[in-house]
């Protein structure tokens, strides 16, 4: 269940971005390193949940 919930929540931040209206020089910026975090937070999150998967089926 918590597993859903994170992939839900990624697919919302991912599909906020999308839709992002323009923004100015410094907003792009400060857009390019919150992205740059959310993609090291997604990788983080999906290295978590498949190290969780192997721990499961090894049981």
């Amino acid at each position: 269940m918590a597993l859903g919930r994170l992939e839900r929540a990624i697919a919302r931040l991912e599909a906020g971005v999308e839709s992002a209206p323009s923004f100015g020089h410094d907003e792009n910026e400060a857009l390019f390193r919150l992205a740059e975090r959310h993609r090291t937070l997604r990788e983080a999150t999906e290295s978590a949940i498949e190290r969780i998967d192997r721990l499961l089926g090894a049981n």
